[in-house]
C-alpha cells in the first residue's frame, strides 16, 4: 500500500472534479458530506438498461466520468465540503499487466482541507509476491507526475 497526499488541493480538485484526467477510471464508491451525507454505489444497475445497451458490453462499474457531474453537483457551493471519499479502481482489460490481480484501486479522502490518497490491491488468490503492488504504485506515482500533480508520500 502506497499513501501520500496532495500538495495543492485546488488544482487537484480542479482536475478531479472540472477536468477528464481520472475519468479512465471505475468508480467503485464514494461518500460526500455536506449538509447531508451522500453515499454513491458504483455499480452498474442493469434493470436501467434497454437489451440493445446492455448487447454493448457495458463495464459492471461505472466511469468517473459518468458519475463526476453527480458528485461535483453534490458539493457545489459556497461551502467546502466536511470531507469526501472516493473509490476509484483499475478496468478489469487493464490488469493484465498485474498478474494474480482481481482489482487495484486508488482511494482519494479530503477531510481538513487535505487530500490522501491510498492504493490498495486485491489478489485472486494468496501469494507473498508483491510485484503486482508493485507495478501499480508505480502506475500510480506515474500517473500523478505525467499530470503534474505534485505529492508528498507519507
Amino acid at each position: 500500500m502506497l499513501a501520500f497526499t496532495v500538495n495543492d488541493t485546488k488544482s487537484f480538485m480542479n482536475l478531479l472534479l472540472k477536468g477528464d484526467t481520472f475519468d479512465h477510471f471505475h468508480f467503485r464508491q464514494g461518500e460526500v458530506h455536506t449538509f447531508a451525507s451522500f453515499i454513491m454505489e458504483g455499480r452498474r444497475d442493469p434493470d436501467f438498461y434497454s437489451t440493445e445497451e446492455l448487447e454493448q458490453g457495458l463495464s459492471r462499474y461505472v466511469l468517473w466520468a459518468e458519475m463526476r457531474p453527480f458528485v461535483f453537483q453534490s458539493i457545489k457551493g459556497s461551502k467546502l465540503p466536511k470531507s469526501i471519499k472516493l473509490v476509484f479502481s483499475l478496468p478489469e482489460e487493464k490488469l493484465e499487466h498485474l498478474p494474480n490481480t482481481s482489482a487495484a484501486f486508488l482511494n482519494i479522502l479530503f477531510k481538513n482541507n487535505t487530500i490522501l490518497c491510498t492504493t490498495a490491491l486485491s489478489q485472486t488468490s494468496f501469494s507473498l509476491d508483491k510485484s503486482s503492488e508493485k507495478r501499480w504504485e508505480e502506475y500510480v506515482l506515474k500517473f500523478f507526475r505525467k499530470n503534474n500533480i505534485g505529492i508528498q508520500t507519507e
